[in-house]
């Protein structure tokens, strides 16, 4: 064995999917190793649940992809109670032809709480790593979770839910909470809007509800758009769809106005739901004409944001006795729980080899010389398991680091001669011996189960990084708009002021043509629509992939201000008022004039994105043959809704104030079109 015990450095998989839910499965363990084994033979693994419930697996090559299942089980005894943990956990492995690899993992964890407590309970249970002892679940879990191991140059995939977890919820009931999880779509009706109220303000769910009202225009289209995304979203969401108008309207009364979904469009509900609540445009809605436009995409982004909130759920905290019972589930002691283990250093010679000892052995033989780090570790580790073994090592001098290899061979053969004279006088010292491997084995575990959970952490540490850019952009971006909104409130009321002296009162009167603007970017782009100046191209699709995001409602606000900017502009060039560019107009509107700040405003990309064939051709838009006589313009004067973040979504326009069409022609409106570094 080389080298001393590292924990694993594999670059962990990307995890696209993860489910965990409650059951009141009586034989859950066994039922569940029916389905995986009955799926992984539909995926010609020939496989039984007994193989699967006894350890074993199978392996088999088809459609160029090599599989592999395995299976593990076993149980915990908590001894001062004598509660018993079931375990089991069963995996899929699948290695594509192209390098890709996948893995699908269920495990399954099944309590029975002891008929009385234990008499004689025994105190010498080994504590876990840090001394903290894990809750014992209340209920049976099941936890699966679809890793993907993707060549770098390929892109992330979100497939959707597993078949697995829609068998698995078909046949054994599950729940989040009080919400029973299904690949169905539940029909509401009006008699049951406050069972479905109360699973969206249980304070113990964890998994979004989607809530459909009803479509008049198109039923049908609006029932497979609800069917699709609930089988995407299987066992990591539940879909619902209010029956009729009347189910709907006493929906609505039900949860309040801030809280409502209505004509025809969807809301998500997330967890952690209350009556009053504070931030009700969390729970975004994604309005029937952006469906409309979007179609499936509409679902599939939806689809890919429930995903993504499932991977950030946390194991169960009693995956730990989970653990433990699996390492206990094996005769031998083994981990079939843990991914391909980290090489563990070897404390004893290997059967067979020759022996180190001398006066156990007619003769010795000299072995590789190991490395001084590693035979130092390997003495520490075997100090530990005398003593686990009740043997006291204290006799034997301990060499501190640095040492030659010379002094610490020395330290272990008196050491491994310690161990096999005591085992000669005390038989049963195999068995503390081997009780102290397994126990050493466990702590290997943990130490591996902490450093998985390390990296999770630094993975999440990254997000929230992002999130903090997000939010101080987002700071920056309201201070500045703080900042103009009271200068122009300052403005406002010297203008009421000279009004007022010159006898024309305009304090309190509303602002006629005032308009409510839309909440979502495809309506605003239909009321734009409307203005004079501006010609709309075909962006829509582009447009409603905004929608399906939080801060659709702030963009689609700003995206009205950029083209009502851009309407003045044009209406000012065509009756001569004004001779400049847009970005000019920005920099010093004229009086009354609609504008954005000019920091929003850019009249051309860079040289690379201008000269590189393919990001030209991403910003080449269908316009009118009086502008350009092949049908299509380079567009590269855009305007920036968002400075930074993912998404960041863009104008892109031409103009032809100047030209014979006299208007402002939009290609785009959607996120950041690729450039060379982005995309």
């Amino acid at each position: 064995m080389s080298g001393s015990w590292q924990p694993s450095r594999e670059v962990p998989a990307e995890l696209v999917y993860r489910s965990m839910f409650n059951s009141a499965e009586p034989d859950l363990r066994s039922r569940a190793a029916e389905l995986f084994a009955s799926w992984a033979t539909g995926k010609n693994v020939p496989v039984s649940a007994a193989q699967l419930l006894t350890g074993g697996g199978a392996e088999a090559e088809a459609d160029d992809t090599h599989r592999v299942v395995r299976g593990s089980v076993g149980a915990y005894t908590d001894r001062s109670t004598g509660r018993r943990l079931q375990a089991a956990v069963f995996r899929l492995e699948e290695r594509l032809a192209d390098g890709n690899r996948w893995t699908t993992s269920l495990r399954i964890a099944v309590p029975h709480q002891a008929e009385q407590a234990a008499p004689f309970a025994e105190t010498g249970e080994p504590a876990t790593l840090f001394g903290a002892e894990p809750p014992w679940p209340q209920r049976s879990w099941v936890w699966l979770d679809l890793e993907h191991h993707r060549v770098p140059e390929t892109a992330p995939v979100r497939p959707g839910s597993p078949r697995l977890i829609r068998d698995l919820l078909a046949e054994v009931e599950g729940t989040d909470a009080s919400l029973p999880l299904t690949s169905e779509v539940l029909d509401i009706t009006e008699g049951h809007i406050d069972e479905l109220r109360g699973w969206l303000f249980d304070p113990s769910r964890r998994v979004p509800v989607i809530v459909f009202s009803p479509d008049p225009q198109q039923p049908e289209d609006q029932a497979r758009f609800a069917r699709r995304l609930a089988r995407d979203v299987t066992g990591v969401a539940v879909v619902v769809r209010l029956h009729n108008v009347a189910s709907a309207a006493a929906f609505n009364r039900r949860v309040g106005t801030h809280l409502q979904v209505y004509g025809g469009g969807m809301r998500t509900y997330l967890p952690g739901l209350t009556p009053n609540e504070p931030f009700p445009r969390r729970h975004r809605i994604l309005s029937a004409a952006s469906m409309r436009a979007l179609g499936q995409r509409s679902a599939n982004a939806v689809r890919d944001q429930v995903l993504t909130l499932s991977t950030r759920r946390p194991p169960p905290a009693s995956y730990v006795l989970v653990r433990r019972a699996l390492s206990r589930g094996s005769a031998a002691r083994t981990m079939p729980d843990r991914r391909t283990p980290a090489e563990h250093p070897a404390l004893f010679p290997t059967p067979g080899e020759p022996t180190l000892l001398p006066g156990l052995s007619g003769s010795v033989t000299a072995p590789e010389v190991p490395a001084p780090a590693e035979t130092a570790e390997r003495n520490r580790l075997l100090r530990a398991t005398l003593t686990l073994a009740g043997v006291d090592p204290s006799a034997i001098a301990l060499v501190d680091e640095p040492a030659e290899v010379e002094t610490l061979t020395a330290e272990r053969l008196a050491l491994q001669d310690l161990l096999l004279r005591s085992m000669a006088a005390n038989a049963g010292a195999g068995e503390k011996l081997a009780e102290a491997g397994a126990e050493i084995a466990m702590l290997y575990a943990e130490i591996d189960d902490l450093t998985v959970q390390l990296t999770e952490e630094q993975k999440m540490r990254g997000e929230v990084e992002d999130l903090r850019l997000g939010w101080e952009l987002g700071e920056i971006e309201l201070t500045d708009l703080e900042r103009d909104n009271e200068r122009l409130r300052a403005r406002i009321r010297w203008l009421e002021s000279e009004l007022s002296a010159h006898h024309v009162h305009v304090a309190g009167q509303e602002t006629p043509g005032q308009m409510i603007l839309p909440g979502n970017v495809v309506e605003t782009l239909e009321l734009a629509a409307r203005l004079p100046f501006l010609s709309i191209g075909a962006t829509s699709d582009a447009a409603a992939g905004l929608d399906v995001h939080p801060q659709a409602e702030r963009w689609a606000i700003k995206i009205w201000q950029a083209l009502a900017a851009l309407n003045a502009y044009a209406e000012a060039r065509s009756t001569g008022a004004w001779t400049n560019s847009f970005l000019a107009w920005c920099q010093a509107p004229p009086s009354g004039g609609a504008a954005v700040p000019a920091t929003w405003v850019a009249l051309s990309e860079s040289e690379t994105t201008t000269t590189m064939p393919r990001l030209r051709e991403a910003r080449t838009f269908a316009v009118p043959v009086q502008v350009e006589a092949s049908g299509r313009a380079y567009m590269q004067a855009h305007i920036k809704i968002q400075q930074g973040g993912t998404p960041c979504p863009r104008i892109h326009f031409h103009d032809d104030t100047g030209g014979r069409t006299r208007r402002i022609h939009i290609g785009y409106v959607g996120d950041h079109l690729p450039t060379a570094s982005f995309r």
